[in-house]
């Protein structure tokens, strides 16, 4: 039984035994949906966002032990729940998991020789997606292939990928979009399938609707050849295309064309805010029909929460008149905090995705005799004498054994299908050089005619394989190299043997971790056979060598272990908040640039959660929740830099009480940063009201902070102590409750649907107490209390100033401040005239010299006003003014600070 919307237009559903029900209608009047979504005070990491919502059960429908209950054992404590909101067109909801889509049929869809022109409007999350995405297609399973629209994962573009055969595929990939995270947009490919000079020509669109206009992006791409598109049998879809290893798009589409020929008769338009919400199927304009299959939906609404039952507990009075299930749901960040063991090392993940044929990682505990292997049916690895878990500094593995005297190894390679080639390769650290050239390991093979092999280490970096024949009577070098000391730091010794004709070729990589690997090679007659065993038996020459991550390959050219190996240092904390992400199998997607983010240092085991807010901790962006569904999203902190309003709230439409709030919760004056196993770097402010001078000095006293970060380098550390110490010192007030009554202002409501974590809000018409007239801010915690006639959005915010920074070039953001600058004399409030006097670097800039420059906005005291001309080389300067910028006149007195009202801040 499914039960009525709120009359606003609310709806609270639960993911019963594959369906969502709506259980709006059975929710208690008195306590009412509330949907918090919200942010730690001081960072990067958002707390889990959270649902309270009670049902109604007098019935004993929701009581999980009731047997007699129509959703009896289908209620499980994860059970998905999300509440959505009216947020105006209809649109085709859809949800990324497999399967969900729209369908027509291909009757007409253009094919063969014919031109296409492909667009599509919609409203995602983000625009550069963790993984591809596909949007709109004809493609269905080899062979029946025909085109898909793709936006990319983590590139912020689009692909075309077509086929000729139904087969094989070919691709064209777009110019950045340059689209803004949430922004609603329409986007555009022309394929000219022959342009008349022997090749084919691609040309990408961008516009803010499906209407346009149209903005081309970058040039067109000329590939060589004509080419055609194959007359697949599978339906025209928008979503999920099963024949392709992508997955669907989990956002909101508003419309899409498919035209035969470029700017050509329209063979398919779908509107979808002409459908009826709730409907499984929809007419287009060209009649043609479109079905829904999966969790795709057309709806009007906008979810603001996705999650997870965490309690559903069964309440009573003892009456046995009233009984009621009081539901809290959380975000899908609650289940990953809880009861997370560590991920494995970077190696231990890596490496099994080569698909090995025998593994060892040997990073087991202090009193192991023996090293398991995660391959199937890989015996483990006995290592008698080994000193386990002695050497912890390779950054991309866990703690792994040392060789004493005496120890000796041993392992068995499991039968794999016969190969002509393959590959074996571990890592080892030794402190200082071997005194002697000494076998690390001996191989037992079916090589022929030297079915033993030994690898040796020796001085000065020497390395060696030496054949050696059955009965050990005879032995032959057959790779001998090495040149210059690779003590005192880890590497990679990789062994590969092929079969070349009649010949055996091995090559012998060292690869000092992080480093270039230099190759050394021979080759001999005979015939190659797999690899069966391995040994070590060690004497002193060798103590206090580590070793580790045995690994065998069927095959060659296998490099699964590098940057790997390294704990992917340098990394930039985008690109890696969206690996493990996917390594995990959690939906990620960034707002921003991925690129554009710090550097960090190596992975190191810890839970993923741990990981993540490591990512965001080191950049300074916010880990976040999607609200639409149950993944989450990075918002790199350049994102956060210069933003245009999302949301502007007038003060009257700013409910009862505003009371905006100047504590020190947020006050840091002295900041250390270190590097996690490195340097540090210090940043203290010692001057301005925020100081740690003391009060009877202008400052505020010490508020120190020491954070440890996980940076590629030493050379990150100051800046990032400076950055934070900025962050620390902003002058302004923070804003914990401003609450907007949606029910009355219904004009803001688009605006505050699209606001998510990070945003940027303007409060305009500030009464004078406040301070300011206009002020922005960031969002920080974004609640919903929606009730039977009444919604309340309530917002936590902080000051967005700390993010306006210097912009090269830019009028504004891009000019230098004063070193210091002060009134040489009194001023009225109404003097069109200041004198000012430069009390530190160079004068200000003059009108006469610099005309171009002018006007820009100065700040004196409370007041901002705009400077039309300056006159005089040296100090004291004339400035000419337009007072009262900002609302502000008042007189001020001589030596009253004067400089920019904007001054230009630099970027971290």
């Amino acid at each position: 039984m499914a039960f009525p919307e709120d009359p606003l237009g609310l709806r609270a559903e639960l993911r019963i035994n594959g369906s969502w029900v709506n259980v709006t209608g059975h929710a208690y009047t008195r306590d009412p949906i509330r949907t918090v979504v919200g942010m730690s005070a001081q960072g990067t990491g958002v707390d889990p966002s959270t649902l309270s919502l009670t049902l109604n059960n007098k019935d004993g429908r929701y009581s999980r032990r009731n047997a007699m209950g129509p959703y009896y054992g289908q209620l499980p404590r994860t059970t998905p729940a999300r509440v959505g909101v009216p947020g105006g067109q209809a649109h085709l909801s859809l949800n990324g998991v497999p399967g969900t889509r729209a369908i027509a049929s291909n009757s007409g869809i253009p094919s063969g020789t014919t031109d296409l022109d492909i667009r599509i409007e919609l409203t995602p999350e983000t625009w550069a997606p963790a993984k591809a995405v596909e949007l709109i297609g004809r493609w269905g399973l080899a062979p029946t292939r025909s085109w898909v629209l793709i936006m990319q994962g983590g590139t912020g573009r689009f692909q075309l990928t077509w086929s000729t055969d139904g087969s094989t595929t070919l691709g064209v990939v777009s110019p950045p979009p340059e689209l803004l995270p949430g922004e609603r947009a329409a986007v555009r490919i022309t394929m000219d399938v022959n342009n008349g000079a022997g090749g084919r020509t691609f040309t990408w669109y961008k516009a803010p609707t499906l209407a346009g206009p149209w903005t081309q992006l970058g040039t067109p791409t000329v590939q060589a050849g004509t080419t055609s598109t194959f007359a697949s049998s599978a339906p025209l879809g928008i979503g999920d295309q099963p024949g392709g290893s992508w997955t669907g798009m989990p956002d909101r589409v508003h419309g899409a064309e498919v035209r035969s020929g470029i700017d050509g008769t329209v063979a398919a338009k779908v509107d979808w805010s002409t459908a009826t919400a709730g409907a499984t199927s929809h007419t287009d304009g060209t009649g043609r029909v479109w079905t829904l299959e999966g969790d795709a939906e057309i709806s009007t609404r906008v979810p603001i929460f996705m999650g997870e039952v965490a309690s559903l507990p069964s309440r009573w009075a003892p009456s046995g008149e009233d009984a009621w299930v009081p539901i809290e749901g959380a975000g899908i960040l609650r289940r990953m905090e809880q009861g997370r063991k560590a991920l494995s090392s970077t190696l231990r993940r890596r490496i099994p995705t080569g698909a090995p044929v025998a593994y060892w990682p040997m990073e087991e505990g202090d009193t192991a005799t023996q090293a398991y292997s995660p391959v199937p049916g890989c015996l483990p690895l006995t290592g008698p004498g080994l000193d386990w878990a002695s050497a912890d500094t390779l950054p991309g593995s866990s703690p792994l054994p040392t060789i004493t005297s005496g120890a000796t190894l041993k392992a068995s390679v499991p039968a794999y299908p016969a190969s002509t080639s393959w590959q074996l390769e571990f890592v080892y650290f030794r402190a200082t050089e071997p005194t002697l050239l000494m076998p690390i390991m001996e191989l037992t093979t079916g090589l022929s005619s030297w079915p033993r092999l030994r690898l040796s280490i020796g001085p000065s970096g020497g390395i060696q394989v030496l054949g050696v024949s059955a009965d050990g009577e005879s032995t032959s070098t057959l790779v001998p190299g090495g040149s210059g000391s690779v003590a005192g730091q880890w590497n990679r010794l990789r062994l590969s043997v092929s079969q070349d004709g009649t010949l055996v070729r091995l090559a012998f990589l060292l690869i000092p971790i992080g480093g270039a690997g230099e190759l050394w090679s021979g080759s001999y007659t005979g015939t190659v056979g797999p690899l069966r065993s391995l040994s070590g038996v060690y004497t002193s020459t060798l103590e206090g060598t580590a070793i580790g991550h045995i690994t065998v390959f069927s095959r060659t050219g296998v490099g699964v272990m590098d940057f790997a190996d390294h704990g992917y240092t340098r990394e930039s904390a985008g690109a890696r908040a969206l690996r493990i992400a996917a390594e995990e199998g959690v939906q990620l997607s960034v707002l921003g640039d991925a690129a554009d983010t710090s550097l960090m240092g190596p992975q190191r085991p810890q839970t993923l959660v741990e990981l993540l807010h490591e990512c965001a901790e080191a950049d300074g962006g916010i880990l976040m929740e999607m609200p639409g569904s149950l993944g989450l999203v990075y918002r790199t902190r350049a994102s956060l830099y210069n933003q245009s309003p999302t949301l502007t709230l007038p003060y009257g439409s700013i409910a009862p009480s505003l009371e905006p709030v100047e504590d020190d919760q947020a006050l840091r004056n002295d900041v250390t940063a270190s590097r996690r196993g490195g340097g540090s770097g210090r940043a203290v402010v010692e001057t301005g009201p925020l100081s740690v001078l003391p009060s009877e000095q202008g400052g505020v006293g010490i508020y120190d902070e020491s954070v440890e970060l996980n940076l590629a380098d030493d050379s990150q550390a100051q800046p990032m102590a400076s950055w934070l110490a900025h962050l620390g010192t902003v002058d302004e007030a923070r804003y914990p409750s401003i609450k907007i009554a949606l029910h009355k202002h219904p004009e803001l409501i688009a605006a505050v649907l699209r606001l998510r974590i990070g945003d940027l809000v303007r409060l305009t018409g500030l009464p004078l107490w406040v301070g300011e007239s206009t002020t922005d801010l960031h969002v920080m915690q974004i609640q919903h209390e929606p009730r039977p006639r009444a919604w309340t959005v309530i917002l936590v915010c902080t000051p967005a100033s700390p993010y306006r920074v210097g912009v090269v070039g830019d009028t504004v953001r891009g000019r230098v401040d004063t070193s210091g600058s002060e009134l040489a004399a009194d001023v009225t409030a109404s003097s069109p005239t200041l004198s000012v006097e430069v009390t530190a670097g160079r004068p200000w800039i003059t009108s006469a010299a610099f005309p171009a420059d002018f006007p820009f906005d100065v700040q004196l005291g409370g007041e901002v006003v705009t400077v039309t001309a300056i006159s005089g080389v040296s100090s004291p300067q004339t400035f000419t003014v337009i007072r009262a910028v900002n609302g502000v006149s008042t007189p001020h007195l001589a030596a009253s600070d004067l400089r920019l009202a904007q001054s230009t801040i630099v970027a971290l």
